[in-house]
């Protein structure tokens, strides 16, 4: 044995390679606990058909958009709008969704707004299994949201006080 080998060890020497083992299996069970952590977050999805029309009229065109609101946890969803007014979105979130319409060819003046807009007032709660198809007529969307506003006052109780003409 040459004397300037003494005390260190040779690769391949029982005694390394055992350290090496056990490094190697701590970083595998380290790794394997961390690995739900680090992994995507699930939650409950559902596939959702239907038809976007005006009036009767199929919406020809465009994007339909599933943004979750009000507690429901998942990704927003888009798909495209057929020219017949149908959709098909995979993997939408259950639960209460804001329905928002990107690039459709809406007729009605300011429907492109109203409906374009992150805080659509188009919503609708989305189950796990849906029952038939999800209909989305703007017309009575837009009705509905009129319906909902406040109406400004025509005659403030100040201006009865100041004397002021109706």
């Amino acid at each position: 044995m040459c004397p300037h080998s003494r005390g260190q060890r040779q690769p391949g020497s029982p005694r390394l390679s055992s350290v090496l083992v056990l490094f190697l299996l701590l970083l595998g069970l380290l790794a394997a606990g961390c690995s739900e952590e680090l992994g995507p977050e699930r939650f409950p999805t559902t596939r959702v058909a239907g038809i976007v029309v005006e009036g009767g009229r199929p919406v020809a065109g465009g994007w339909i958009e599933f943004i979750p609101t009000d507690g429901t946890v998942g990704n927003i969803r888009s798909a495209r709008i057929g020219r017949d007014g149908s959709f098909q979105a995979d993997r939408v979130a259950i639960g209460e969704n804001v329905i928002r319409l990107v690039n459709a060819p809406i007729n009605m003046p300011g429907g492109g707004k109203l409906f374009g807009q992150f805080s659509s007032p188009v919503r609708r709660k989305i189950p796990l299994e849906p029952d038939g198809p999800l209909a989305i007529d703007l017309l009575e969307e837009a009705v509905r949201y009129q319906a909902t506003r406040p109406r400004p006052a025509a005659h403030s109780a100040s201006n009865f006080a100041s004397g002021a003409e109706p």
